[in-house]
């Protein structure tokens, strides 16, 4: 998984607990490298989930929300860093409908070793359909990226789970009114 990603958890751990927070999490993770990320780096996925866990061991905090706060704060991110991506939309809506098709490909030319999970947006009447597909157990997170993106757009719509693998490889949510 990219380094960016890891770099953000960090930032995010950071800003949710302050620094010795962030520093106690990564060493209770138990990480090689002491939770040394670059952002162009590769590391295995497995060592996010380490870090989540040691943060929910520390804070207390359910394991999936925090994911799902991250997922949120990442989205965030995503539009400084990728600002001009983001901007080219005009909706929550326009911008999860070409995840898959445009904004994870201009990812994979950025990054030509990425794998990132599938994403099919479509629409049923006045509900907007999201399905999240992946080789990682990321479905909360998943989650809060589509939540940082209608607050980011002002959608009021209500995100919903429609369904979940039990292993957070897959989910689905809808959008509804």
């Amino acid at each position: 998984m990219k380094g960016i990603v890891f770099s953000e958890l960090v930032g995010f751990l950071d800003l949710a607990g302050g620094p010795v927070f962030a520093e106690k999490v990564l060493a209770d993770a138990g990480l090689e490298h002491g939770g040394a990320y670059t952002r162009v780096g590769q590391y295995p996925w497995q060592e996010a989930v380490r870090v989540v866990e040691a943060a929910s061991r520390e804070s207390g905090a359910d394991f999936a929300s925090l994911c799902n706060q991250f997922g949120s704060y990442l989205f965030e991110r995503f539009t400084v860093l990728y600002g001009d991506i983001v901007g080219r939309y005009n909706s929550a809506e326009a911008l999860l409908s070409h995840v898959g098709d445009h904004i994870h490909e201009e990812v994979k030319v950025l990054y030509p070793d990425a794998r990132p999970p599938e994403v099919r947006a479509y629409s049923e009447g006045e509900t907007l359909r999201v399905e999240y597909a992946s080789h990682r157990p990321f479905a909360h997170i998943a989650h809060g990226l589509v939540a940082g993106a209608m607050k980011h757009f002002g959608d009021e719509r209500k995100l919903e789970w429609v369904h979940a693998s039990e292993d957070g490889s897959s989910a689905g949510f809808a959008l509804t009114r």
